[in-house]
C-alpha cells in the first residue's frame, strides 16, 4: 500500500473511486433515511386516523368525568395508543393518561385546530402531560347533531426505533457494497501502478542522461504497451544524437579551453555566437553573462574594436588574410587574426576572430630596448671621459703635475663608477635569476639601523643632514638576511641622504604591524624632507635606470638600479615595499618583513665606559664577533668621544673591524630594552643611570689604555693587553650560564 500512495496516478485513479463511493454512499443514506422516515410517519399517521375513528363510534356521547376517562384507559391498553376526547370549545373530555377535569383547554393544539378546519390534523410535538415527544393525530367526530374531537398520540422514540432498526439494514448493505467498489478500484489502482512504474523509471532515467534497456517488457498489446515501443525507440534515438553532439562540443569546448588566445565566433551581422573565457577576460566581460546573439559592439565599445568589425565583415579573404595588431585600453595590445566561417555547402556562415595578447611582449621589446639604450649610454659616459683623459695623459700629457693628478682623479672615479654600476648589475641579474640564496636568521631591529647609520654618519655631518630613529620597544626580531638587508637600507639612506637637502632629516622607524592574513610583520620605515617625488613617478621609480632627475642622478653618483634592488631584496624576503613621496613634502618608503620565531635565550647587553672611545668600542666588536646577531650589543658613554685610533689598530691584528662603529651616548641606547650591564670604569659605574631592577649589572674595572706613557710601542703593548683582557671576559661571558640566565644582581667586581 506504502507504494501505492508514493505513485501519484494510481492515487488519483483509487482516491477517484473513493470520493465517488463517498459521495453515493452518503448521498444515498441520509436521502433514503429520510425518505424511509417520512414514508413511514405517513403510513402511521394514516394507520392512527383509522384507528381514532374506530375509537371516536365506540366511545359513547352521553357518557362524561371519570366514566369516560376509564373507557379511554382501556382502549389505550388494547390499542397500545394515548386516547383524548376534546370539545369544540377545547375542553379535555376525557384522557388515557391523566384525569380529565385537571388537564388545561386544547383548543389550541396544532392538530386539533387543524381537525377543527379540515376534519384531520396531525403534529408532532412535547407533551408536557406525558413529558416527551408524540405523534399526534386528531379527527373531528359528529354523531346525532354533536361534534367533538377525537385524537390518538403515540410516542415518537417508538417511531424512531423503527426507523433506526431500517437504517441500520440500510447502512450495513450499502458498506458492504462500498467495501467490494473500493476493493475492485484497489486492485485497478495497482495494475495501473504494475504498469506505469516502469515508464516513470526509464522516463527519469531518460531525463537522468541514461538511456536504460530491459526496464520496459512489451508484454501487452494495450496503448500502454505501444507507449513503452515508442519511448524505448525515442530512447535509443536520443542517446545516439546526444552522444554525437556531446563529442563534438567536447572537442570545441576543449579546443576553446586549451587556447590562451580569446575567440570570438561572429554571425554575418556581427552578432556573437561563440566567445571563449579568454576572450571574456580580455574584454572585461561580468561573469555569468549571456552573449548568445550580443553584438560585438556591446562587449568593447573601444573606436578600435568597431574598426576590427567593420573591416572583418567587409573583408575579403579568399584573397588575402586578415591580421592586425592594435592597442586597446588600459596600453593592452593584441593581434587580431581572422577568417571566414563557412558550411559544406561554402555558404558563409560568418567570421571566427582569434585575439592573442601581445602586451608582455610589447613591454618586454621596449624594456629591452629601453635596458640596452640606458646600460649603453651609462656605459659611454665614464668611458668615454676616461679614454679622453687617457689620450690627453698618453699623447699631451700637462706639464703641471697638479693637471695630470686631476686628470687621474677624474679617471678613477669615473672607473669607480663604471665599477658600481657593473656590481649593481650583476647583483640586479643575480637576484632576478634566483641565483643568490640568502642566509635567514634572527636579526636584531636596532643594531641593523646602528649599522646602516654607522655607514652615513660622517656623510650626513657633513651635508647637515639629521639622522634619527624611533623604535618601539620591546621590538621582535626580523628574519632576514644580514648583508642583503644592510644592502637594501644602505641604498634607501643613501637615497635620502643625497637628495635631503641641508638642514633636512631622514629618520628610520620600526614598529611591529599585523599582515592582513594574521602574521606578526616589522615595518622599517625610511623617510626623509627631500624634494619628494610626483605622483605619476612612483609607479616606475623600481624600474632599472629610471630616474625622476635625470642630470641630478648622475652629478650625485646613482646607477639607477638601487630601488630596483631594492625591490628584488624585499621580494626574496617576501616582504612588501611601499612608497609614497609628496612634492616638496618628502619621500617616505615602507619596507614590511617577516619576524623571526620568538627566542626565549634573546639578551639585550650595553658596555658603558666613560668616552666610549677604545675599551667599550672593543668589548662591542668583540660581542658581535662571537653573538653573530643572537644578541642586541651596544656600547656607549657617559661623555662620549673619538674612537681611539690604537684601538682600531689593535682590533684588526686580531681580524676585527671596528672603524665602521661610532662612539655614542646613553641618549642613542634603548635603555628600556637593556637586560644586561656592563660597565668598564669605575666613573661609568658611578654615574649609571638609573634602569629597570631586571637588568643584571656587572663591573669590569679595566685600565683605560689612553693614559699609557711611553714611546708607540709601549702603548701598543697596554692597548693589546687591555684588547686580550676584554676578549677573555667576553669569551667568559658567553660560554657561562650567568649570561644565559642573567639575574638582577648589585655591582660584583671580577679578578
Amino acid at each position: 500500500m506504502k507504494r501505492l500512495w508514493n505513485n501519484s496516478l494510481a492515487a488519483k485513479v483509487f482516491l477517484s473511486y473513493l470520493i465517488v463511493v463517498a459521495l453515493l454512499f452518503t448521498g444515498f443514506y441520509f436521502s433514503s433515511s429520510a425518505t424511509l422516515r417520512k414514508f413511514y410517519l405517513d403510513w402511521l399517521s394514516g394507520r392512527m386516523e383509522r384507528e381514532a375513528q374506530l375509537i371516536a363510534r365506540v366511545l359513547p356521547f352521553d357518557v362524561q368525568g371519570n366514566s369516560l376517562d376509564t373507557q379511554c384507559r382501556q382502549l389505550t391498553q388494547e390499542l397500545g395508543l394515548r386516547v383524548t376526547v376534546i370539545a369544540l370549545d377545547g375542553r379535555v373530555l376525557c384522557d388515557s393518561a391523566e384525569a380529565s377535569v385537571k388537564m388545561e383547554n386544547h383548543g389550541l393544539r396544532p392538530e386539533v385546530v387543524e381537525a377543527l378546519k379540515t376534519g384531520s390534523g396531525s403534529s408532532i410535538r412535547y407533551s408536557t402531560t406525558v413529558g416527551y415527544d408524540l405523534l399526534y393525530r386528531a379527527f373531528r367526530h359528529g354523531s346525532s347533531g354533536q361534534d367533538r374531537i377525537v385524537r390518538v398520540a403515540t410516542p415518537l422514540k417508538d417511531i424512531e426505533a423503527a426507523v433506526q432498526s431500517f437504517r441500520v439494514a440500510l447502512l450495513t448493505g450499502l458498506f458492504v457494497a462500498a467495501g467490494v467498489g473500493l476493493l475492485l478500484a484497489w486492485l485497478f489502482s495497482r495494475y495501473l501502478s504494475r504498469r506505469f512504474k516502469p515508464l516513470v523509471l526509464f522516463s527519469d532515467q531518460v531525463a537522468r542522461g541514461q538511456f536504460p534497456q530491459g526496464i520496459l517488457q512489451f508484454r501487452n498489446s494495450d496503448e500502454i504497451a505501444l507507449l513503452e515501443r515508442h519511448l524505448n525507440d525515442m530512447s535509443l534515438k536520443i542517446r545516439d544524437n546526444l552522444q554525437q553532439i556531446t563529442g563534438e562540443k567536447e572537442k570545441a569546448d576543449s579546443i576553446l579551453r586549451c587556447m590562451i588566445e580569446g575567440v570570438l565566433v561572429l554571425d554575418p551581422k556581427g552578432q556573437v555566437l561563440v566567445i571563449n573565457d579568454q576572450a571574456k577576460a580580455m574584454f572585461h566581460v561580468a561573469e555569468g553573462r549571456d552573449l548568445q546573439g550580443v553584438s560585438m559592439l556591446e562587449i568593447s565599445r573601444h573606436p578600435e574594436v568597431h574598426k576590427i568589425l567593420e573591416e572583418v565583415l567587409a573583408f575579403d579573404f579568399s584573397a588575402r588574410r586578415y591580421s592586425k595588431e592594435v592597442e586597446l585600453a588600459e596600453e593592452r595590445w593584441f593581434r587580431v587574426n581572422a577568417v571566414r566561417l563557412c558550411d559544406s555547402a561554402g555558404h558563409r556562415l560568418g567570421s571566427i576572430l582569434v585575439f592573442h595578447d601581445i602586451t608582455d611582449i610589447k613591454r618586454f621589446e621596449s624594456m629591452r630596448s629601453d635596458f640596452v639604450a640606458n646600460v649603453s649610454h651609462e656605459l659611454r659616459t665614464p668611458l668615454t671621459a676616461i679614454r679622453g683623459y687617457v689620450e690627453t695623459l698618453l699623447h699631451t700629457p700637462p706639464t703641471d703635475p697638479q693637471d695630470s693628478t686631476q686628470f687621474l682623479e677624474i679617471i678613477e672615479r669615473h672607473s669607480e663608477r663604471l665599477s658600481r654600476l657593473t656590481e649593481d648589475l650583476l647583483t640586479l641579474s643575480d637576484l632576478e635569476s634566483g641565483k643568490i640564496q640568502l642566509s635567514l636568521q634572527p636579526l636584531d631591529v636596532s643594531q641593523l639601523i646602528q649599522r646602516v647609520f654607522e655607514v652615513f654618519r660622517d656623510q650626513a655631518i657633513k651635508k647637515g643632514v639629521t639622522l634619527t630613529q624611533r623604535l618601539e620597544p620591546g621590538l621582535a626580531r626580523l628574519l632576514g638576511d644580514l648583508d642583503r638587508l644592510q644592502q637594501l637600507f644602505i641604498n634607501l639612506v643613501d637615497n635620502a641622504v643625497k637628495y635631503t637637502p641641508s638642514g633636512g632629516e631622514v629618520s628610520l622607524t620600526a614598529s611591529l604591524i599585523t599582515a592582513q592574513n594574521g602574521a606578526g610583520q616589522i615595518e622599517i620605515t625610511v623617510a626623509d624632507t627631500g624634494p619628494g617625488i610626483s605622483e605619476r613617478d612612483l609607479p616606475r621609480l623600481t624600474e632599472r635606470f629610471y630616474r625622476v632627475d635625470k642630470a641630478r642622478s648622475r652629478h650625485l653618483g646613482g646607477t639607477g638600479l638601487g630601488l630596483a634592488i631594492v625591490k628584488h631584496i624585499v621580494q626574496a624576503h617576501r616582504g612588501e615595499l611601499e612608497i609614497d613621496s609628496l612634492i616638496n613634502k618628502g619621500t617616505t618608503v615602507r619596507i614590511r618583513l617577516p619576524i623571526a620565531p620568538s627566542d626565549p635565550a634573546h639578551q639585550s647587553i650595553l658596555f658603558l665606559c666613560t668616552g666610549n672611545s677604545c675599551r667599550s668600542q672593543m668589548a662591542e666588536g668583540f660581542a658581535r664577533s662571537m653573538v653573530a646577531n643572537r644578541d642586541r650589543v651596544y656600547s656607549a658613554g657617559t661623555s662620549p668621544k673619538g674612537i681611539h685610533p690604537l684601538a682600531i689598530r689593535v682590533m684588526g691584528e686580531v681580524g676585527i673591524d671596528i672603524s665602521t662603529q661610532h662612539s655614542k651616548g646613553l641618549d642613542e641606547i634603548p635603555l628600556g630594552q637593556i637586560d644586561q650591564l656592563i660597565t668598564l670604569c669605575g666613573d661609568a659605574a658611578k654615574t649609571c643611570p638609573t634602569l629597570p631592577a631586571k637588568v643584571a649589572r656587572t663591573h669590569w674595572p679595566l685600565p683605560d689604555p689612553a693614559l699609557a706613557t711611553g714611546d708607540e710601542e709601549e702603548v701598543m703593548k697596554v692597548f693589546r693587553q687591555v684588547r686580550d683582557d676584554i676578549r677573555a671576559r667576553v669569551q667568559a661571558l658567553y660560554s657561562s650560564s650567568h649570561h644565559q640566565a642573567a639575574q638582577p644582581t648589585s655591582f660584583v667586581t671580577l679578578p
